[in-house]
């Protein structure tokens, strides 16, 4: 059986799928990775140039990793390479740094080692799930302020200004203040770049369908924009009338492995950020596989995607790259593009050694503001303000969230701004987590139980019945035992409480020691205490403890045999 349905993946999952192919599926494989290559020609080079790297370097952090994930990939639509978050989250870190600019690359490489290094650490510890403690609302919130950071960096770019740095406000500011420095000549060719793109891919796709090309390959053909943008600025460079700023000329050969030069200062300042860009990485990549294999109802081995990252971010790091993952966008493509196996991504990698060996004396001519205008492209459509709406109207909590990092990255950094979404998120669980919801509970007149608050039950006088809706830990059990002793001091003639146990599958030790006291207490004020609807993982963990072992006698099996043995209506109790 194949990785694609087995319990465990095989350990070259594409060769295995890749031998039941027809000839016409590995032909689709073939297509899909020459797709995948033209566009990330323009978006490596574009993303490159956003971290504030050599051009040359986006195709150097695709190729290694292209071959490792075609070869230990679980995933038929990932397609490694630079994306634009992760090149921002690069060069926020090292501009932040203040390092020398002919020093950028050899810490980048440094930063690829480091993501790669935190990664395979998350998964020799399993600990991968700790993704899930960046909730949606954080990730929304950083996303949308970071797409908007990027389009603002590359407005520079794009009108042919001097670059800035700082927050949002202090680049608009920059850019306010150079507007007279403005000259026709850059400002013309990048938007008409930028509106060229817009328009491909707002009306490519249609145009082609209207042309009679078949409708899958006038789907793929339609996202290859930025590709025709770059060849058409090539035809338009050499007899445009004015100077340009151009990419210049960019080394052919490939990338031949070596360390980056290590430095104790180097590795202080990046160990941090490179944890921040471990998790966004993984986020994204593992984000992008699962929604495009659910698509297609089959699965995904998130542990091994975890180390196949890693992995591919140190080879990243060796060939002269920086941080890698794998955007939507391009995933997209190699979905419409027919990919069957992770081989599509193999012939990628084949094609982007045949243009770093052969085409690169293309691209020196290319005006560095078409390459802002593909980041801008593809950054825009993530600036997106309706999940703050909806978070809003739905949980004023997430909706703080999502607000506290996208105003952390516009006005601290990238990185803080995450952090501090991450910080209130994580507030906000373990404040919930230490109010839990605790209900007083009464007989319906058909002789069902229901919280007193929102039914018309009925209460004895002598019986306190209390159901504790979460698990009981530390942070939550003095919760439980306030009110319980506020709805005692209202109740005098109490001489019955029973704990109804039906949604708490776990106590842990300090909750356990707090309940016994909490007992010994009531015992001394005439209360005895009973339990009711013990669920099996919380019989199993207290199976052999001296609490359940006193407690036999006193615990219900329903809560309808607790209030017919408390109110003298049936004497047997029941376990």
């Amino acid at each position: 059986m194949t990785a694609y349905g087995s319990t465990s993946p095989e350990l070259f999952p594409a060769l295995s799928r890749w031998r039941q192919l027809s000839v016409s599926e590995r032909l689709a494989d073939v297509v899909a990775g020459l797709i995948t290559a033209a566009l990330l020609v323009p978006q490596g080079m574009a993303y490159a140039m956003l971290a504030g790297l050599p051009p040359q370097m986006g195709l150097y952090t695709a190729l290694a990793p292209l071959l490792l994930y075609a070869l230990f990939g679980t995933s038929r639509v990932i397609a490694m390479g630079p994306m634009a978050l992760t090149s921002l989250l690069v060069g926020e870190t090292l501009r932040s740094e203040n390092i020398p600019l002919s020093d950028f690359a050899n810490w980048a490489a440094i930063l690829a080692l480091l993501v790669g290094g935190w990664l395979l650490v998350l998964y020799f510890f399993r600990l991968g799930r700790l993704i899930n403690f960046v909730s949606p609302a954080v990730m929304q919130g950083f996303t949308t302020a970071s797409a908007l950071m990027i389009v603002v960096s590359q407005l520079a770019d794009l009108l042919g200004l001097p670059a800035s740095s700082g927050n949002l406000f202090m680049r608009m500011m920059a850019l306010a203040e150079q507007w007279q420095q403005l000259s026709w000549s850059t400002p013309a060719f990048g938007i008409t770049a930028l509106l060229a793109l817009l328009v491909m891919k707002r009306w490519l796709t249609s145009l082609l369908s209207f042309l009679h090309v078949p409708s899958g390959a006038a789907e793929v053909l339609g996202k290859t924009g930025p590709l025709i943008t770059l060849i058409m600025a090539l035809v338009i460079v050499p007899v445009w009338p004015a100077e340009l700023a151009r990419v210049g000329g960019v080394p052919a050969g490939l990338p031949l492995p070596a360390l980056p030069e290590f430095s104790l200062d180097a590795l202080q300042s990046l160990w941090a950020p490179a944890l921040g860009i471990a998790l966004v990485n993984y986020v994204s990549a593992i984000s992008v596989a699962e929604t495009l294999a659910a698509k297609h109802r089959e699965r995904i081995y998130s542990q091994r995607e975890l180390w196949v990252l890693g992995a591919a971010n140190i080879l990243a790091a060796l060939t002269r790259g920086f941080p890698v993952t794998s955007g939507l966008g391009r995933a997209v493509v190699n979905d419409q593009a027919g990919s069957r196996t992770p081989l599509s991504s193999l012939f990628a990698a084949l094609t982007l050694v045949g243009i770093l060996l052969f085409a690169t004396a293309l691209f020196a001519p290319l005006p560095q503001a078409v390459l802002a205008a593909i980041v801008i492209q593809a950054a825009w459509p993530l600036v997106n303000l309706m999940p703050l709406k909806r978070a809003w109207r739905y949980s004023r909590a997430d909706g703080l969230a999502w607000a506290a990092a996208f105003i952390g990255v516009l006005l601290l950094g990238v990185m803080e701004g995450l952090a501090i979404g991450v910080g209130i998120a994580l507030a906000q669980l373990l404040a919930r987590s230490s109010r839990p919801h605790i209900a007083e509970i009464g007989q319906l007149p058909d002789g069902g139980f229901r919280n007193r608050e929102r039914f018309n039950v009925e209460i004895l006088p002598h019986l306190l019945m209390v159901r504790p809706d979460a698990d009981l830990h530390f942070a939550n059990m003095g919760e439980l035992e306030r009110w319980i002793n506020v709805h005692l001091a209202e109740r005098e003639a109490v001489t019955d409480l029973v704990l109804v146990m039906s949604a708490v599958i776990h106590i842990d030790s300090a909750a356990l020691d707090m309940l016994e006291r909490l007992e010994a207490r009531l015992a001394e004020q005439g209360i005895t205490v009973y339990l009711a609807e013990l669920r099996g993982p919380l019989k199993d963990q207290l199976a052999h403890t001296v609490f359940l072992e006193t407690h036999r006698e006193r615990v219900f099996f329903s809560t309808g045999h607790a209030w017919r043995s408390l109110t003298r209506e049936d004497l047997a109790f029941q376990i």
